[in-house]
């Protein structure tokens, strides 16, 4: 198979990366572009320390430091979204241009990187290889067997991302896409969508099947 074939195929996997980030590092990411972990213009860092104190081990397709890409998520409601579920109004999440994925010395993997069950892959025929059922499950993924770690699988890109390749960034609130939106200057689309954060902005519909209640979380997107 060609690895025009190869891509094509491929494609049909995912429609975009993400980055979640702070808000407080909007402005100097449209400056910089997106950079590693800890480089030096990161303001407010949203990662967690011991799952970043595991990362600074090597990859083993390129031997290069976990902490020398620029991390990207198939599915951004992940556990680390969940664990920063108290900061959502706070934090923005890019959707990316998904050629990302076959940039030069990019790196792809079937879980949470810094976890030693997690397999690297460089090759997007091996895209197959991640679980997708888990990885697009709208309920909870935990119901998965290792979703959580699964749920976690990374595209990771060497060195530097351009914002040019910013599609779309989402927020939790009107409040946060006011914020945004003055600092991009409306450059870049934001989205108000409720559906890709946990807990906070979303209504709890209370729906009726026959005679069994159960409720289900709405969410929105808005642009204003």
């Amino acid at each position: 198979m060609s690895y025009a074939s190869t891509i094509q195929q491929s494609n049909a996997y995912f429609d975009h990366v993400y980055h979640m980030t702070h808000i407080d590092n909007l402005s100097s990411i449209l400056v910089y572009g997106l950079l590693p972990h800890g480089n030096a213009h990161q303001k407010t860092d949203i990662s967690d320390r011991d799952v970043n104190s595991r990362r600074a081990r090597k990859e083993p397709i390129f031997g290069k430091s976990i902490h020398s890409y620029v991390p990207f998520y198939f599915n951004p409601k992940n556990p680390m979204l969940y664990v920063r579920s108290n900061l959502s109004k706070h934090i923005v999440i890019f959707q990316m241009n998904k050629e990302l994925l076959y940039a030069k010395g990019s790196l792809f993997t079937d879980g949470n990187a810094s976890c030693d069950s997690t397999s690297f892959y460089s090759n997007p025929s091996n895209l197959k290889e991640l679980d997708w059922t888990c990885l697009r499950a709208k309920g909870n993924y935990l119901g998965f067997n290792d979703g959580k770690r699964k749920r976690m699988a990374e595209c990771l890109v060497p060195n530097k991302v351009s914002a040019v390749n910013i599609e779309k960034i989402l927020v939790n609130s009107f409040e946060t896409k006011q914020k945004v939106d003055t600092i991009t200057r409306k450059m870049i689309p934001c989205c108000v969508d409720t559906s890709y954060f946990f807990l906070e902005g979303h209504l709890w519909l209370r729906l009726k099947k026959g005679n069994i209640f159960y409720y289900k979380r709405s969410g929105y997107c808005q642009y204003r």
